[in-house]
């Protein structure tokens, strides 16, 4: 069985027009169905198309695809979809997958995205992206968009694989892969590491004083990553461990720290094991079954000026622990050869969501919370085939959480289908995100903590047309209207103070605009527009972080009969304010990849430019007390190469 849509994925370059509309997708009903079926707008991107790319991160991937952008505070990046995007927020409205496992963690509710992300990108066979609420299928945080991380099979790899490049700022990364395919037995494994001494000056104005050596923080942006992933397989029960942990230095003088000092840095890790079941009993019964463990760990070391002496320095710890296990069980059948019923549940405990906080010069410990919660939820979808080409999918998922009112969310599809190379699709979905303890009880100047803080929600109305238009070209367009009751955003208080909670009513509307093909010779590509107005619904002011207009262009082209490949990918991101009122004017950036795959029959190469034309940009900031706009990175390089010995 696929039940995780582990399946193989078609490589674009080779599809028909057919093809390019109904791509295998797993995620958007919990089974595989062609995308045009699919009760959601999605996106499907590939492992050939991140190798073709030359994509680093997840939120290199991510900030190509339509209605997305990301913005990075040289810590952590942020994802933003279709214009939302809040300030301080850890990506908590976007759930992430692996494999179908819950990636957020159960302090901050953060899903990872940049090399903070646990896992190698190159061994991600497919990345499935579901537009919309999804909480029907997923709970809470599946507010704007899903994500599904489907990861390498060990038929995929069959061998020994080895990585090894070198970029801009002194950076390295390698990586070691070993996969093989028995009769019945399965197993890869897998271990990357990644370091970078990152930029050696960065200038910030708001720093340029003498005493802050003029506003340059030097040598304070270093990074690196470990990372290790396990999968075993046996008939129908699959096993996965995955662990990854990252050190960021941090630059830009957050949370009033000392600029420009090395000891302000962040430490993250997250592993888990995850033991799976699957198998289809008559021929009719699809059965998933799944437990796992994971923990969750993160340090912060802020650096202040000791309270004995101010020229003396105090470190600051910030720490979180977070441990959770769980149980999911579902069932999937035909019945009376119209119906498809998806029924399951889903149990979560979290045993340990602790937070603390130190001063070590002179010692003090203004803040400790140690809580436990659980979560249950059961949740029953229904794909009713009315006519030859008329379908209704109607979900419901009811979650009970043991600290707030439970949520009951449904969501409802019409699908029309005239022909196999068309698709209109009328989608309403509802779709709620549980405070997280973070937002509640966090205490630590300039933060107040508000423990009556309500779950938020959305309802969301979207009109999708997907059709294909000429041989090996495909358009996608949609239009979507969302409100959102209950926004959690943090507020300034009194006395400089800040706290979470719900204020804002907020309205988004907006259109997007996709179109994806090839030609006979192999060329390829996807061009998007998509157009957003998300406002608050009280003041009618736009909401801060909030673009307007993105549009991306990605191509692809081969070259010496596919001896070669040469790709280019730009994004445009209209102007936006910040919370702290400052403007961040647009721009736009192109990277170029060279990809030579499989020379001398075992060795890939590649090379890539990224920020081509050396276009200067920014990101708005993502805490009260720091720049009113961080600077991005110029025109950097990568070069690349993987040697892999075995069948492929």
């Amino acid at each position: 069985t696929a039940c995780v849509g582990q399946q193989s994925a078609p490589n674009l370059s080779e599809a028909s027009l057919e093809e390019l509309g109904n791509i295998k997708v797993y995620s958007a009903s919990r089974h595989l169905q062609p995308s045009g079926d699919a009760p959601s707008s999605v996106t499907v991107i590939t492992a050939d198309e991140i190798r073709d790319q030359g994509y680093r991160t997840l939120a290199d991937v991510l900030r190509t695809v339509r209605s997305f952008f990301v913005t990075y505070d040289r810590n952590y990046s942020s994802l933003g979809v279709r214009g939302f995007s809040r300030p301080g927020d850890f990506n908590t409205r976007i759930l992430l997958l692996v494999d179908g496992h819950r990636l957020n963690d159960n302090i901050y509710d953060e899903a990872m995205i940049g090399t903070e992300f646990p896992i190698d990108i190159e061994l991600i066979q497919r990345i499935e992206i579901v537009r919309g609420p999804v909480s029907s299928l997923y709970g809470s945080n599946a507010l704007f968009a899903v994500i599904n991380i489907i990861t390498t099979r060990a038929e995929d790899m069959n061998g020994i694989e080895l990585s090894a490049e070198a970029a801009s700022f002194n950076s390295y990364k390698g990586r070691i892969t070993y996969g093989r395919k028995f009769s019945r037995l399965a197993f890869l494994v897998s271990g990357s590491f990644y370091g970078s001494r990152g930029q050696n000056r960065l200038f910030y104005p708001e720093f340029n004083a003498i005493d802050t050596n003029n506003g340059i923080a030097s040598h304070a942006d270093d990074d690196q990553l470990g990372t290790a992933l396990a999968t075993v397989s046996f008939r129908d029960f699959i096993f996965q461990g995955v662990y990854g942990t990252r050190e960021k230095g941090i630059p830009t003088g957050s949370y009033g720290t000392i600029f420009n000092n090395p000891a302000n840095r962040t430490t993250d890790s997250h592993g888990y094991f995850d033991l799976r079941y699957e198998h289809t009993f008559a021929g009719s019964w699809d059965v998933l079954a799944r437990a796992f463990y994971d923990r969750n760990t993160y340090q912060g070391t802020y650096a202040y000026p000791s309270s004995l002496d101010p020229k003396q320095v105090s470190p600051n710890l910030d720490f979180a622990d977070g441990k959770w296990w769980g149980t999911e069980l579902q069932v999937t059948k035909t019945v009376l050869s119209r119906n498809r019923i998806t029924a399951g549940g889903e149990y979560r405990d979290n045993i340990r969501q602790d937070q603390s906080n130190y001063n070590l010069n002179p010692y003090s410990s203004p803040f400790s919370d140690h809580r436990t919660s659980l979560v249950g939820a059961a949740y029953l979808q229904d794909e009713i085939t009315i006519t030859k080409s008329l379908a209704l999918n109607a979900g419901f998922r009811y979650d009970y959480y043991g600290s707030v009112k439970a949520s009951a969310d449904p969501r409802v599809a019409l699908i029309y289908r005239p022909w196999s190379i068309t698709a209109l699709k009328l989608v309403y979905g509802e779709a709620f995100r549980v405070p997280n303890v973070y937002e509640k009880y966090y205490s630590v100047s300039p933060n107040l903590p508000n423990p009556a803080l309500k779950p938020e929600k959305i309802h969301s109305t979207e009109l999708v047309w997907e059709q294909g238009i000429s041989d090996h070209l495909w358009l996608s367009t949609s239009a979507f209207h969302t409100t959102m009751d209950d926004l959690i955003t943090q507020e300034p208080e009194a006395n400089d103070m800040f706290m979470f909670r719900n204020l804002q009513m907020v309205e988004s509307n907006g259109i997007e605009l996709e179109v994806k093909g090839q030609l006979r010779n192999g060329f390829e590509g996807v061009a998007s527009y998509s157009f957003q107005q998300t406002k608050d619904r009280g003041t009618n002011q736009f909401l801060d972080n909030s673009p307007r207009s993105l549009a991306k262009l990605n191509l692809i082209q081969p070259l010496f009969r596919r001896a070669l490949f040469a790709s280019l990918d730009s994004q445009y991101r209209s102007g936006m304010e910040t919370f702290t009122e400052q403007h961040i004017p647009p721009f736009s950036t192109v990277n170029f990849n060279l990809m030579g795959p499989r020379i001398g029959k075992h060795v890939d190469l590649s090379a890539g430019l990224y920020n081509l034309l050396n276009k200067r940009y920014f990101d708005p900031p993502s805490t009260p007390e720091t720049e009113g706009s961080i600077p991005q990175d110029g025109r950097t390089f990568r070069i690349k190469m993987t040697w892999h010995l075995g069948e492929r």
